[in-house]
């Protein structure tokens, strides 16, 4: 956890370097008070928030007798938790200047994989989220990005050996899209990337 956050805070500081504007704020998306924290400081530094990219998650290939209670529940609670989190403390903020709020989902939360059971359990619930509060609001656009597999960590230790369907950038590609040109996306909509 420590290397990933020197990464991230490397990546905090690459921004500001090359005059954009980035703040440093270390969290865990599934504790409520880490939630509230980071949408404040990010308020206090930047004034509103414009965009959010719920893209936390976390998984594990097993079947799902073998799977345990509490391996099921850290992965719902990084996976969805985190989402509803977000979106319950981002929403009242974004109502008022209006904002982006994209939820990565996966091609895993459209159709069941065997060994993936709590995975797909967890991309589903993001899915259903995303369309519920989508219909809640007005003017904050939710949607869900349902990439297939992604040439990442997790995906490699999940599938050694296999070859994955998109590179991360792709999908970097896929979210600056969608916040560029978000009047192509229909409210609430589950946009699949293979």
């Amino acid at each position: 956890m420590k290397l990933q956050n020197k990464r991230l805070e490397k990546v905090s500081e690459e921004i500001n370097n090359k005059g954009g504007r980035s703040i440093f704020i270390k969290g865990d998306v599934t504790r409520e008070e880490d939630v509230k924290k980071v949408i404040h400081e990010t308020i206090k530094e930047f004034g509103k928030v414009d965009l959010v990219v719920n893209n936390a998650g976390v998984g594990f290939k097993k079947y799902i007798w073998e799977t345990g209670v509490e391996e099921f529940e850290e992965l719902i609670d990084v996976n969805v938790k985190g989402v509803f989190l977000y979106m319950k403390h981002i929403i009242p903020e974004m109502k008022i200047n209006g904002g982006l709020i994209i939820n990565i989902s996966s091609g895993a939360g459209k159709e069941g994989i065997p060994m993936l059971g709590a995975y797909c359990a967890s991309k589903f619930a993001v899915i259903g989220l995303t369309e519920s509060a989508a219909a809640e609001v007005k003017n904050i656009k939710i949607v869900a990005l349902c990439p297939g597999s992604v040439d990442t960590g997790m995906f490699k230790r999940l599938f050694p050996g296999e070859k994955a369907d998109l590179k991360p950038d792709e999908v970097a590609q896929k979210v600056a899209d969608i916040c560029i040109n978000p009047g192509k996306y229909r409210q609430g909509q589950s946009i699949e990337l293979y």
